[in-house]
């Protein structure tokens, strides 16, 4: 597999030249939270900065540092997750992203790891947008629920829910085995109260374990059957992105 160029590991005059020669960044975004007795409370930053990796190297994007802290509010319950406010990720982002514009990049990939970074990562993007600032893009292992349901045997705890299960404990088995302690895989079913999607509700409230599904059904193989089936649908949207914002800039 070809290696992405990790813009931490360069000095500012290897910088300067990586960003004329790849104008666009990937950033990886995760969280500490959570993930049942079996995960590690990084598993998410593990995970994001794994597939982030291979999607720079598909895409020739330079490689930034992760971003370690993400918006956690329904798991903060449980000892270990630390969260913060979606404000406070959303200035972040902006803030991160147009420091990029200044060293020349004219694209940010943002990759979470934690799917409840999404809303702050579409904000700031807009934020950015209506200030003509740099674009973001916005992945979370896209075509996940597709190859999922092909791969996987246990029936999902929630529809959108995927969290320490036998989904998420097979994609970091593939993308940082380490983060995973398979003898210590419990199985736990919520139960959803009927307003569980209506209003805010701790996740601890509903789960002893932290747990949304079976784990113990879950392998590397099953793994890295989703990692490359959701890298070729990511290759294909940040391609498309790469070319959308280089047209754009054609024709201003």
């Amino acid at each position: 597999m070809k290696k992405a160029i990790e813009w931490a590991r360069l000095t500012w005059e290897e910088a300067a030249e990586a960003v004329r020669q790849q104008p666009f960044a990937v950033l990886p975004l995760g969280a500490i939270e959570e993930h049942g007795p079996h995960m590690t409370l990084g598993s998410d930053c593990n995970a994001a900065e794994a597939f982030s990796a291979r999607l720079a190297a598909e895409t020739e994007c330079i490689l930034l540092p992760t971003i370690p802290y993400g918006q956690v509010w329904s798991l903060k319950g449980f000892p270990g997750s630390l969260t913060i406010r979606t404000e406070t990720l959303v200035a972040l982002l902006t803030d991160v992203c147009r420091s990029l514009g200044t060293r020349g990049f004219r694209g940010v990939v943002g990759v979470t790891g934690h799917l409840g970074n999404l809303a702050g990562m579409k904000s700031a993007a807009r934020e950015l947008y209506d200030a003509g600032g740099i674009p973001l893009l916005s992945l979370f292992y896209p075509g996940l629920d597709e190859i999922a349901a092909r791969v996987c045997t246990s029936p999902r705890a929630h529809g959108s829910i995927v969290h320490a299960d036998e989904i998420e404990t097979s994609l970091l088995l593939a993308l940082d085995p380490q983060c995973v302690r398979m003898q210590k895989a419990v199985s736990e079913y919520p139960r959803f109260p009927a307003d569980f999607d209506s209003r805010a509700m701790p996740w601890d409230s509903i789960s002893k374990t932290g747990v949304f599904g079976d784990p113990t059904k879950a392998d590397m193989k099953k793994g890295e059957a989703m990692i490359e089936f959701v890298t070729a649908k990511a290759v294909t949207i940040i391609e498309s992105f790469k070319t959308s914002v280089d047209s754009s800039r054609k024709s201003t």
